[in-house]
C-alpha cells in the first residue's frame, strides 16, 4: 500500500497540471461585474419573468354535463311516441348517466324535458313533465339522492335544435340535463 501513495499523488499532480496546461487561467476567471461610471446612469435593464397564464377551472358539475350530453346526442328516443314509458335503449342510457351523477355528488340537476311543436302547447308541456319525471324516477331507482334532481317539462318552448320541421322534430324530443351545485337553482 506504501508503494501505490506516491504513484496517487503524482497521477493527482499530472492530472491538474494537463488540466490547467489545455484549460489555463480562462476557465477559472470570471468576467468583472459592471460598474456604473456615472451614479446618475440607469442600470441594465432586468429581464422580466414570464407570468404563467391563468388556467381556467372547470367545475366537476360542467365535466359531467359534457359526458351527459355526450351521451344524449347519439340517442334518437328515449321514449315511446306520445308517451312518458321509457324504451330500453332509453334505460340503458339513463343507466350509464347515472353512473356519471355518482362521480359528485354535492352537485344538483334539473332534468329538462323537451318536445317538438306538433300538437297543443299545454299537451306538449305536460308530456315533456311527465318525461321528465319519468327520468328523475328512473335515476332515483339507481341510487341517485331524490333532493339533487328537479323535473321540468319545457314542452316546444325551449327546443334543443333550431330546425322547426316535422322531420326534424325528432331532436325536440328529448331530455336535458342543467347542471348546478347545491345551496344554486340549476
Amino acid at each position: 500500500m506504501q508503494g501505490k501513495d506516491p504513484f496517487l499523488i503524482l497521477l493527482g499532480v499530472g492530472i491538474l497540471g494537463v488540466t490547467f496546461f489545455f484549460c489555463g487561467e480562462r476557465v477559472v476567471k470570471s468576467p468583472p461585474p459592471v460598474a456604473l461610471q456615472n451614479l446618475s446612469e440607469t442600470p441594465p435593464p432586468v429581464q422580466k419573468l414570464i407570468e404563467p397564464t391563468p388556467v381556467t377551472q372547470v367545475s366537476t358539475a360542467a365535466v359531467l354535463k359534457t359526458k351527459i350530453d355526450e351521451l344524449l346526442v347519439g340517442t334518437a328516443m328515449m321514449f315511446r311516441i306520445n308517451s312518458a314509458l321509457l324504451v330500453p335503449e332509453g334505460k340503458a342510457v339513463l343507466n350509464s348517466v347515472a353512473a356519471i351523477l355518482q362521480e359528485d355528488p354535492a352537485s344538483v340537476f334539473e332534468v329538462a324535458g323537451h318536445t317538438d311543436g306538433v300538437g297543443p302547447e299545454h299537451a306538449n308541456r305536460l308530456l315533456s313533465e311527465q318525461r321528465a319525471k319519468a327520468v328523475v324516477e328512473y335515476l332515483i331507482s339507481k341510487g341517485i339522492v331524490a333532493d339533487r334532481l328537479t323535473a321540468t317539462g319545457y314542452g316546444a318552448s325551449q327546443p334543443i335544435s333550431e330546425s322547426s320541421t316535422h322531420e326534424a322534430g325528432e331532436p325536440h324530443r328529448q331530455i336535458e340535463f342543467l347542471i348546478g351545485t347545491k345551496g344554486e337553482q340549476p
